[in-house]
C-alpha cells in the first residue's frame, strides 16, 4: 500500500519549515506541496511542488494535489498540521477494509488540547447540524474526514471526483464530500490513536477580514445543505431561513451570495 501527503499551501512557509521534518519522518514515498500563489512563492529541498499562478482556493489546491498524487492513500494535511511519528502506523490498517474511504484524524490544539473527536450530521428544524461526539478512546464512524487532516483511498477519491469545486475558496467542502461517500457506501473512520497537532491559524484568516471570512462560511454552508436536502425538509428549512433573516436582515448576504453561485453558468456542482 503505497502513500502519499499532499500539502496546500499559502503563505505557510514559516509553518513548512516547521511541520515538514515531522512529515518526512512518516516515510511517506511522496510529499507534493501545492503552492496557491502565495507572495512569497513556498520552497522545499527534494519536495514535489505545483505552482498556481493565481489563487485558486482550497479545494482546487487540494483536487490539483491528489490529481498528481500517485499513492493508494493519500495523506492530506494543512500547511500548519504536524503529524505524530506513528500516524501512518495506526492509520493504514483501516484500509483493509475496501469500504473505508477515509480516517480522520485526533487533532490537538491549544484550542482543542484534548484533541478533537468523530463529527455527526444531522437535520433539525429543516437545517443541518453538526457537532463534535464524545472524545474518548474508541474508534468511531465519522459523518466526514477533516480537509486539514485526514488520510483518503485515492482510488475512492477519484470516484467521488474529490472536493466540490463550487465551494471554493474554501470551508464545508469536506462535509460534502463526507455526505457523498455516506450516501455511495463508503465508511469514514475516526481514530484517537491517529494523532495530528494543528497550531490553528489559518490562511483563511490572513488572506479575509473577519467579515468576509463569515460571510463566506455562511455561503458554503447553505451551498450545502441545499445540496444535500431532502424534499421533505424544503418547507422547514424555507421557514428557518426566514425566521433568521428577520431576526438578523444581513443574513440575507449569504443567501443571495449562495444563490449567485448556485445559479452562475460557471459553476457545475458535483
Amino acid at each position: 500500500m503505497t502513500t502519499s501527503v499532499v500539502i496546500p499551501a499559502y503563505n505557510g512557509q514559516k509553518f513548512l519549515d516547521v511541520n515538514l521534518p515531522s512529515v518526512l519522518a512518516l516515510g511517506a514515498d511522496e510529499i507534493i506541496i501545492v503552492d496557491d500563489a502565495s507572495i512569497r512563492p513556498v520552497e522545499a529541498s527534494n519536495i514535489k511542488i505545483i505552482r498556481h499562478k493565481s489563487n485558486l482556493g482550497f479545494p482546487i489546491s487540494v483536487n490539483d494535489g491528489f490529481a498528481a498524487a500517485s499513492g493508494d492513500i493519500v495523506i492530506l494535511l494543512n500547511q500548519d498540521v504536524k503529524p505524530d511519528k506513528n500516524l501512518l502506523k495506526y492509520t493504514l490498517p483501516h484500509f483493509a477494509d475496501p469500504k473505508v474511504f477515509a480516517v480522520t484524524f485526533n487533532e490537538s490544539a491549544s484550542r482543542l488540547p484534548a484533541g478533537r473527536s468523530w463529527a455527526k450530521l444531522y437535520w433539525e428544524h429543516g437545517l443541518l447540524q453538526y457537532k463534535n461526539g464524545t472524545l474518548d478512546n474508541k474508534i468511531h464512524l465519522s459523518a466526514w474526514a477533516s480537509g486539514g487532516s485526514a488520510a483518503f483511498r485515492k482510488s475512492t477519491w477519484d470516484d467521488l471526483k474529490g472536493f466540490d469545486p463550487i465551494f471554493s475558496p474554501g470551508y464545508s467542502e469536506d462535509l460534502d464530500l463526507g455526505i457523498r461517500a455516506t450516501k455511495a457506501g463508503y465508511k469514514i473512520i475516526w481514530d484517537p490513536k491517529c494523532r495530528v497537532r494543528h497550531q490553528s491559524e489559518s490562511s483563511f484568516n490572513q488572506e479575509f477580514p473577519r467579515r468576509k471570512l463569515q460571510l463566506i462560511k455562511d455561503c458554503n454552508y447553505l451551498l450545502l445543505q441545499w445540496k444535500h436536502i431532502n424534499p421533505k425538509d424544503v418547507p422547514a428549512h424555507v421557514l428557518s431561513l426566514l425566521k433568521r433573516s428577520t431576526r438578523h436582515p444581513g443574513f440575507l448576504v449569504p443567501i443571495l451570495m449562495a444563490l449567485s453561485r448556485l445559479l452562475s453558468p460557471n459553476y457545475h456542482t458535483l
